[in-house]
């Protein structure tokens, strides 16, 4: 080989090595019985984005509980990122202030707006009106009204309970009563209703109702700073033949 050859292939040897070490190598991002490809230079690159990927799911549960009230999406809890060989690699990648870089990474997903509260609302003001803050639809058709709402104070307490009377509006004995509630305090904003969504709460009831009756209840919510009941309405509904009615969602 001629020492201009030599020198070729050198060169060419130097070149593919410099571009091997540039590829992205693949990782998988697991969560659940969720999985997604990575790609990225490194381990530590990758861990960054598997931790993006973790905080995103956080954010889109919360932000579908705080929408709708509830989710059938389960909480994240923990993620797993594996390498090309799908070896577990999650605990052995070191970074440099890990802590602060995952801190500013949940920082930055938790101040994107909620598209999906947002989405719900747009929804539910095209339905109801501006303003809106409940989706009732299918109320009407209820086999239970809800007659009255307010807070009730506690004896010796600063704490407040909710009381509510309601009228079994059916042809058929009612056995049992799921209610939902919205509340807020002197500032117009959500209050603390004994629930894990701001400004909701629920309670329910089985003792049995006749056609055309009415009952009292009244719910321990130690709210701290109720003032209103915007409202309360049932959404689940147990007759004595066993029949049930669901508020439609």
């Amino acid at each position: 080989m001629t020492r201009k050859n030599l020198l070729r292939c050198t060169i060419a040897f130097a070149i593919l090595l410099v571009t091997s070490c540039q590829m992205k190598k693949k990782y998988y991002y697991s969560e659940g019985s969720k999985e997604e490809i990575i790609e990225a230079y490194s381990d530590s690159a990758a861990y960054l984005e598997a931790y993006k990927k973790f905080e995103i799911s956080k954010k889109v549960h919360n932000d579908m509980k705080k929408a709708y009230g509830d989710t059938y999406l389960s909480a994240p809890i923990t993620f797993e990122l594996l390498n090309e060989k799908r070896e577990d690699i999650t605990y052995k990648v070191s970074l440099t202030k890990q802590d602060s870089l995952e801190s500013n990474i949940a920082k930055s997903i938790n101040n994107l707006p909620n598209s999906v509260e947002q989405t719900a609302k747009k929804i539910r003001e095209e339905k109801h009106g501006v303003g809106a803050k409940y989706d009732t639809g299918g109320l009407y058709l209820a086999p239970v009204k809800v007659l009255s709402a307010k807070f009730v104070a506690r004896e010796y307490s600063n704490y407040k309970d909710i009381a509510l009377r309601f009228k079994n509006v059916s042809n058929k004995v009612v056995t049992a009563i799921r209610f939902k509630w919205y509340g807020e305090n002197a500032f117009n904003e959500p209050a603390d209703m004994g629930g894990l969504l701001e400004g909701w709460g629920g309670g329910f009831t089985d003792d049995a109702l006749r056609p055309g009756a009415s009952d009292y209840g009244q719910w321990s919510i130690l709210s701290k700073d109720g003032k209103k009941v915007l409202i309360a309405y049932p959404y689940e509904v147990v007759f004595k033949d066993g029949a049930k009615w669901e508020l439609s969602q």
